[in-house]
């Protein structure tokens, strides 16, 4: 016998809920009935899933049993000893349930359904002007975190800000390379670097010195210590999880899909598919 309604934490319920809401739009949208179950259908759908997604081996056996136990409650005793569910994820090529996870990129909806979680405090001011600067300049988070708001050289400093007329320029110092990024203006104040970082900028009375710094405790004031650049995967996975992005999938595996590194590959690729150096980026996002 499996685990039954009263046997399993909260945690487990709600993840079994959600694998069964999974697996029945995949049945609709293949034009399957979910009801009656059948073994082979099942096989299916995760041999489809393990094709399609990042998900791990754990995560689709996971998956196997939110389905089975959703069945049991409907009357359907489907005995994981006695049918070949058991191989199912086992018997799938190695390469496909085992692989890494990819860090996924940042779609431009999904970028401003991210923007629209933070308020317009401070912090709210700051952390909007790093996730634009970021997705939009593709730089890495040490480079978001290393800006400085002048040319003036610290030890700490990976580079400065520019502001012209109609754009924003970030000249970025590497070990072995000096290269400029420009962050064009956009066509909206919620979505464009350039009035973002200037927002921040005056409300945060920074005129030189690290550009992303910390707040008081209160949120009401910027300090001088420059930010540690383990607040940008924090910072995206806090937004991801509170704008619903993937919210087809458990918490967990939602979170994994998107790191830091998730706002410079959308640009990346953009920009390669280009292929133009004068390439306005806020522009080609639609931002």
């Amino acid at each position: 016998m499996g685990p039954t309604e009263s046997t399993i934490s909260e945690h487990t319920r709600k993840a079994y809920a959600t694998d069964w809401a999974h697996y029945t739009r995949w049945c609709r949208l293949n034009g399957h009935p979910a009801l009656p179950p059948s073994v082979a259908q099942i096989e299916n759908y995760l041999t489809d899933l393990s094709r399609s997604s990042q998900l791990a081996s754990s995560s689709l056996r996971r998956r196997r049993a939110g389905i089975v136990w959703n069945y049991r409650q409907r009357g359907f005793d489907l005995e994981i000893q006695s049918t070949p569910l058991p191989d199912t994820v086992t018997a799938l090529p190695t390469h496909q349930v085992q692989r890494p996870i990819t860090k996924e990129a940042i779609t431009p909806q999904e970028m401003r359904a991210m923007l629209a979680t933070l308020p317009y405090d401070l912090r709210g001011l700051r952390d909007r002007a790093m996730l634009l600067v970021g997705y939009i300049g593709g730089l890495r988070r040490s480079e978001i975190i290393g800006l400085n708001a002048s040319p003036d050289r610290r030890d700490d400093s990976m580079g400065w800000l520019e502001f012209r007329d109609d754009f924003l320029r970030a000249t970025i110092e590497a070990r072995t390379e000096v290269r400029t990024v420009t962050l064009h203006r956009g066509s909206s104040a919620q979505t464009c670097p350039v009035h973002s970082v200037q927002q921040w900028l005056h409300f945060a009375k920074i005129e030189a010195g690290p550009v992303f710094v910390r707040t008081s405790r209160d949120g009401k004031r910027a300090l001088s210590a420059r930010l540690n650049d383990r607040h940008i995967p924090r910072l995206i996975k806090s937004t991801v999880l509170r704008s619903g992005i993937r919210a087809d999938l458990p918490e967990n595996e939602r979170l994994a899909l998107f790191s830091g590194q998730s706002l410079r590959v959308a640009s990346a690729k953009l920009a390669t598919a280009d292929n133009r150096v004068d390439l306005n980026l806020t522009r080609a996002l639609g931002f």
